[in-house]
């Protein structure tokens, strides 16, 4: 007769006294007993759920909603967006060979955009000067326009209607003597101006003769022009790049009308506007026109993980319902279990809907979470159902001994994991903190309704079905025999392998030792593979760089402005500055409307055309030429000399011309040049507007994106570098601040939260699993053991904290639980080491699989990013359920550990089915779906390879040491017996 180990014996204390199995098994005898009646009350508390979820669950989808709005960078962020906005521009990007075709393309698309005020706000395609031309002199300083006027009183008596003093017959003579004479009194540099305009003059008639269509005025500038001054006065400006082969234009996005339903507040407009670009591009051969922006991007993820997970979660649910009818061998019992997920799912949504009110772009994923996770619950609780049927036990006996048989290791793993999710609320970035609350508080609904639901299921279906007739689960017999004949072996074996290929998750550099997978920060790199959005953002910044990412500063007044962009501009990682002071005038009007008066009464009396003049005489002009050449020459000045030069150059190409076209030349050239000197005096006339000019007079499309309601200034600051890689971001968002702390804009609220989300996963696995252990001391050590272990430590951190306190200090939380669990382990370790041994070693397959995945991931260079961190978290609580299952398998038998066929069987089927219902995502194009569902096939096929091989194996080699030699001796005996048995039937 087979003795009794010490382990068996607590076993069966175990079972008698437990009070969570008495509470389980209650349960069920309630269930079982009324399964009519509960199922009518669970029919309608899913009803409500439904109900409460569809009236007021809403959806938020902005990535802004899922940063803690008490964080500082994003306090600076929603100040700015309280300013100006929260839109960001979307940009349609016209490509051709040619500058005009693509001024034809922006001027055609931008008026129907600007048509289409329903869907687009802000339209800017072009900037038409208006005021600005009207206003020009308002941007010359005191100084230039002094000497402006000076040049300008030199012009007096023509601009008063002396016109004939510009005849050729004249003009050219009264030039010489004026060099002449200035010549003994005034040195070579004071004479420049004069000599400059000589040379202009005759630079100008000897290009003129050479092609008569090569006019270039005679005339110096009265007041300088330059560039800025050059693109305000042009009738109108279009944003195009250096070399004129991309064309832009911004617009906002309308807001969603009232009623509209869409994945973004952008959609309808994105949608309008591709339809409108659709249009338009047959019409315009050799044109390609591309759409990118902020909005555009964001969109096209969202619409594309979305249009993903949809053929992601068909595939997932038609395989695993595939999977879990071959593993059942039948279509009734695995129904029951996806018919009791549905059930949790529905509670879940009620629940999120009632603790939190919203989803967000992280907690979405919370349904694919409990897919994967609460079918676990199930799969486990029928495995044995069907177990215990089998071996003859009635319906509601064969439920009961169920409930409190894998019960316990139910609760315990939905405890771990829920609480593992509920860790995440101690993070500081919000989406992850309401996913944590949203998948922990459904997991632990699971749990309940794998109690509630399934038992009532199962006593419907199964009421007039005798055992035999009952599925038979699949079964591992190979496994058992290898782990449980041969556990030493497969011990060392399974170490050697999760410590081999562990060890290639970090690699040596010089003398330290560094991980060899990377945390990629860039967003683009989730992005589906060839997406027009992306693809054009690329070739914006390659060809122009001008890049969609960009840092804000906003200045109280433009003078602020103007300095900060001259501070941002030294910067080594910025590229460029765009903002609205520099456009305006610099100096204030005060200083300058007396001189713009004065310039309009001087220019106040111009006629409409150009005046008539006496026709110029060839021979007048020939001598007047002659002598001015005559007189150069002689000259000690060597500008007065090389004017002579270019003086000879003309005579001996006007000579070769016949009298009538000498003639005929020289009445051209004079009323060009006549006209010439007219449009200058226009041109500063129409300039002379003394009245101040304003932000209000540019273009209103212009000052909405960068001045606000209440007068600040906004700066656009873009980098040199594409700031999507940590490093180049890194660089910039540092030098930005060191100009502006409060700075703010997409890049770095992207650094912010790509950092947070990465520390607050981090944070939340430490939580997780300081609190896991704790609940695996409460399950596995005994009820005196528990209140020796854990409350004298828990007064000791109490105590400590308290004392901190008061002192004025602060003792991060994190470090007091692992202070707790330090001395409660230890304690735990001296009065009752083998329980927690057995809480330990539930811990090997997240710890052990969690080192044999990143050993994979570092193999294959599969890095980790913001989408595939919430692997992490799940990969935690599937280990530590198949690990709880596994050991609570172990402490329920007596002599010789065999894993039971239930046990392996349910593993084997929760691992597979979450592997595949998680790899569906594998599917997608979108690579941050692509890389969740990679990283969580890895994470649970290493989890599982530790469950059923290592830790098995751990236990049987464990059980063997509790034998005596006879005990053990009686078990192989045993065990060969029962396969002789097996082997006959």
């Amino acid at each position: 007769m087979r003795s009794k180990t010490s382990r068996g014996q607590d076993a069966e204390q175990r079972e008698d006294y437990s009070l969570l199995k008495d509470v389980l098994r209650s349960v069920t005898r309630f269930v079982s007993r009324s399964p009519k009646m509960t199922l009518w009350i669970v029919l309608l508390i899913t009803g409500a759920s439904v109900g409460l979820t569809a009236h007021y669950m809403d959806f938020k989808t902005s990535r802004s909603d899922l940063i803690d709005p008490n964080a500082s960078f994003h306090q600076r962020w929603l100040k700015y967006t309280k300013e100006f906005g929260d839109s960001s521009d979307i940009v349609v990007v016209v490509e051709a060979d040619s500058p005009d075709k693509i001024k034809e393309v922006i001027e055609h698309l931008g008026n129907r955009m600007a048509k289409e005020s329903d869907y687009f706000t802000n339209v800017l395609y072009k900037i038409e000067p208006g005021a600005l031309r009207s206003k020009g002199l308002q941007y010359l300083s005191p100084q230039q326009l002094e000497e402006g006027m000076q040049q300008l009183t030199q012009y007096q008596p023509i601009a008063q209607g002396r016109w004939d003093l510009i005849e050729l017959n004249s003009l050219i003579s009264r030039l010489d003597r004026q060099i002449q004479s200035n010549a003994r009194n005034q040195s070579e540099k004071e004479m420049k101006p004069l000599i400059y305009h000589a040379q202009l003059l005759t630079h100008s008639m000897t290009r003129a003769i050479d092609d008569q269509n090569d006019f270039r005025s005679p005339w110096p500038s009265i007041i300088p022009v330059d560039r800025k001054m050059r693109e305000q006065s042009q009738s109108v400006y279009y944003f195009l790049n250096d070399e004129g082969t991309l064309g832009f234009i911004k617009a906002f996005p309308a807001k969603a009308q009232e009623g509209e339903e869409s994945f973004s507040e952008a959609a309808p407009a994105i949608k309008k506007l591709r339809e409108l670009i659709a249009e338009e591009t047959p019409h315009f051969p050799g044109v390609t026109i591309g759409l990118t922006g902020i909005p555009v991007l964001e969109n096209d993820e969202m619409q594309k993980s979305q249009d993903d997970m949809i053929k992601a979660s068909v595939i997932s649910f038609i395989a695993v319902g595939v999977l879990l009818f071959v593993g059942f061998r039948g279509l009734r019992h695995p129904m029951l279990v996806l018919v009791m997920l549905l059930v949790g799912i529905a509670w879940a949504f009620g629940y999120t809907t009632f603790a939190v009110g919203h989803l967000n772009i992280l907690s979405v994923s919370f349904a694919v979470v409990l897919i994967g996770l609460g079918v676990d619950f199930g799969i486990h609780y029928l495995a044995k159902y069907l177990e215990l049927r089998r071996e003859g036990h009635m319906l509601r006996t064969a439920l009961m001994k169920t409930s409190g048989s894998v019960g316990t290791g139910i609760v315990t793993a939905a405890v771990t994991t829920a609480l593992a999710f509920f860790c995440a609320t101690f993070t500081d970035f919000l989406g992850i903190a309401e996913l944590g609350i949203i998948a922990g508080g459904g997991i632990l609904i699971c749990a309940v309704v794998t109690f509630v639901v399934l038992p009532a299921l199962i006593a419907v279906a199964d009421k007039n079905i005798e055992p035999e007739k009952l599925p038979v689960p699949f079964k591992i017999g190979l496994l058992q025999k290898v782990t449980n004949g041969f556990p030493l072996i497969v011990m060392i074996l399974s170490g050697v392998i999760i410590l081999g290929i562990g060890s290639r998750a970090f690699h040596l550099t010089g003398e330290s030792v560094q991980p060899a997978i990377q945390y990629d920060y860039n967003l683009l790199n989730l992005q589906a593979e060839g997406l027009e959005s992306v693809e054009t953002q690329k070739k914006v910044f390659q060809k122009s760089q001008a890049s969609l990412l960009f840092a804000v500063s906003v200045a109280d007044t433009a003078e602020d402005a103007r300095r900060m962009k001259k501070e941002f501009e030294k910067l080594p990682s910025v590229d460029h500055v765009e903002e609205l002071a520099t456009r305006l005038p610099t100096h204030p009007p005060e200083k300058t409307r007396l001189l713009v008066q004065a310039f309009r009464a001087q220019l106040s009396r111009l006629p409409r055309k150009p005046a008539k003049l006496s026709q110029p005489n060839p021979a007048i002009v020939g001598r007047a030429m002659e002598r001015l050449y005559q007189n150069s020459r002689r000259s000690p000045y060597r500008r007065i000399q090389r004017l002579g030069e270019m003086v000879d150059q003309f005579l001996n190409k006007f000579e070769k011309l016949s009298l009538r076209k000498q003639t005929q030349f020289l009445a051209q050239y004079q009323y060009r040049s006549s006209a010439a000197l007219l449009g200058q005096f226009r041109a500063m006339s129409s300039a002379s507007d003394p009245r101040p000019l304003t932000f209000k007079d540019l273009p209103k499309e212009l000052t909405a994106r960068y001045v606000s309601k209440e007068g600040k200034w906004l700066l656009q600051i873009h980098p040199k570098e594409q700031v999507w890689d940590v490093e180049p971001l890194t660089r910039f968002v540092k030098d930005v601040r060191s100009v502006d702390p409060d700075a703010t804009g997409t890049p770095l609220q992207n650094y912010e939260a790509s950092r947070q989300i990465l520390e607050s996963y981090q944070r939340a696995a430490l939580y997780a699993l300081g609190v896991i252990i704790l609940v695996l001391l409460l399950d596995f050590l005994d009820i005196e053991h528990k209140l020796l272990a854990l409350l004298p430590p828990l007064v000791i951190v109490i105590f400590g904290a308290m004392t901190i306190n008061t002192r004025g200090g602060h003792v991060e939380p994190l470090y007091l639980l692992l202070g707790y669990l330090g001395m409660a382990v230890a304690i735990a370790a001296v009065l009752d080491f083998r329980n927690l041994r057995d809480a330990m070693l539930t811990m090997l397959p997240p710890i052990g699989g969690g080192l044999l995945m990143f050993g994979i991931l570092g193999i294959f260079h599969i890095d980790l990013n913001p989408a595939n961190l919430i692997v992490l978290p799940l990969v935690l609580g599937i280990g530590v359920d198949d690990g709880v299952h596994v050991v609570h398998n172990y402490r329920q038998q007596n002599g010789l550990y065999r894993t039971s066929s239930s046990t392996i069987s349910a593993i084997v089927l929760t691992s597979l089915t979450s592997m595949i219902g998680f790899g569906g995502m594998m599917f997608a194009s979108h690579r941050g779906l692509y890389s969740v569902g990679l990283v969580l096939v890895i994470g649970i096929g290493s989890c599982l390879f530790v469950s059923l091989v290592a830790l098995p194996a751990i236990l049987s080699y464990i059980s063997r040491g509790q034998l005596s030699a006879e005990e053990l001796a009686e078990e192989k005996e045993l065990l060969k017996l029962e396969r002789e048995a097996k082997a006959r039937s």
